[in-house]
């Protein structure tokens, strides 16, 4: 089964792995809309106000701009080691096992609003650009709408959507994939919740890496381990977080 995940604004800094002028990401067929996306994003970051509107930056975060100016030649890690935040704190890459790892290498993915689609495990510099981002001249639904038709033929089996609403928007699932939207609720109340959904989804996906996803029969297992309950409606996958989670 491949989970989608969506990324996240907080970033860890640095990195070891090779840089993206040397080594290629995955899916080529990408690469144009990349190129495009990251030439605007370097244009827009030259100009701190311009970069302060169209990134959505305040006076304490306009320096993270600078990290969009050497995109080709930054050192990178792996996106599931890159992003931070309560999803992915609660996932715990650095504490996954070889085995853990070897299922997210298989079966996550991370929409990227600068980069599309991502395997978990590619390599990937530090950057700030959000689904939510106005790059002059570029419509980022549009043009990841339409670059990822050539991605999905190539991705088999039932897809878990954990991504966020505006980066669903950004590379939509196919009619004919089988697919369950996720929605994180109270269990006592049944409202939707916001900073217990990123933990919840955060704790799910390293239930399910630790212990195996292979079909939506899964999902209460999983969901079990890590401390959620979970029912199926329809095409729609509720976890239901209990009260001191």
């Amino acid at each position: 089964m491949l989970i989608l995940l969506p990324p996240s604004e907080t970033k860890r800094p640095g990195g070891v792995g090779i840089s993206m002028d040397k080594a290629a990401i995955i899916w080529a067929a990408l690469d144009p809309t990349r190129e495009q996306v990251i030439a605007a994003l370097e244009k827009v970051s030259k100009d701190p106000e311009v970069a302060a509107k169209a990134l959505k930056l305040g006076k304490k975060s306009i320096s993270e701009a600078n990290k969009n100016l050497s995109l080709w030649s930054s050192p990178t890690m792996p996106a599931l080691e890159r992003y931070t935040g309560v999803l992915y704190d609660a996932l715990d890459y650095p504490s996954l096992s070889q085995a853990a790892i070897a299922r997210a290498g298989q079966q996550l993915f991370i929409q990227s609003a600068l980069f599309g689609l991502l395997p978990a495990l590619e390599q990937i510099p530090d950057y700030r650009l959000s689904a939510d981002s106005k790059l002059p001249g570029l419509n980022l639904k549009a043009l990841w709408t339409d670059a990822h038709q050539e991605v999905w033929p190539r991705l088999t089996g039932p897809v878990l959507d954990m991504r966020s609403e505006s980066y669903v928007a950004l590379n939509p699932v196919p009619g004919e994939f089988e697919s369950y939207f996720v929605e994180v609720l109270d269990m006592d109340s049944g409202r939707a919740l916001n900073h217990f959904n990123k933990k919840a989804k955060g704790a799910f996906v390293r239930a399910a890496l630790s212990n195996g996803l292979d079909s939506v029969a899964d999902i209460n297992k999983v969901a079990s381990k890590a401390g959620l309950g979970s029912e199926l409606a329809g095409d729609r996958v509720l976890l239901m977080v209990p009260a001191g989670f």
